[in-house]
């Protein structure tokens, strides 16, 4: 574990304690603490990626596009990219989008289990130029051309 996450655990069981929970802890308590403390398998927790969500709906302002910004984990950029997907598509209540979050971070965690990597970040590719004029416009033309002649 690294300084970060044994932070973590020490201050989730500092306000339990303060909770009124007893100390010190059971084992199966000190285990379920320090599982969902600590991250699963890239270390994140479900706190940290609404807290990377959140930065990057702050600061999307100051980069060309999402794969510009600076993120702390490759797989924050799926995960938060699917969660602004599905957040406008479906209007998530903030309690939604942590339950979606969790549901992201989870599946990204299986499939680095099974041995799946995490695609990496690319530039989006540009749509094509339109070479010539658009059907619309085409079909402006026709028209002056018809009420001009008429």
């Amino acid at each position: 574990m690294t300084n970060e996450q044994l932070t973590r655990v020490c201050a989730a069981f500092a306000d339990k304690c303060k909770a009124g929970s007893h100390w010190p802890p059971d084992l199966a308590e000190f285990v379920a603490v320090t599982a969902e403390c600590s991250g699963g398998e890239f270390g994140l927790t479900v706190d940290d990626v609404l807290n990377e969500n959140k930065r990057w709906r702050n600061e999307f302002y100051r980069y060309s596009c999402a794969e510009a910004f600076d993120w702390r984990h490759p797989v924050l950029y799926h995960i938060c990219i699917a969660l602004k997907r599905v957040g406008i598509e479906r209007r998530l209540t903030e309690r939604e989008l942590r339950a979606q979050a969790e549901k992201e971070l989870m599946r990204w965690e299986k499939r680095a289990e099974s041995g799946m990597p995490i695609p990496p970040i690319r530039r989006q590719l540009e749509a094509p130029k339109a070479s010539g004029p658009t059907p619309a416009q085409l079909l402006l033309e026709q028209y002056e051309r018809r009420k001009t002649g008429a």
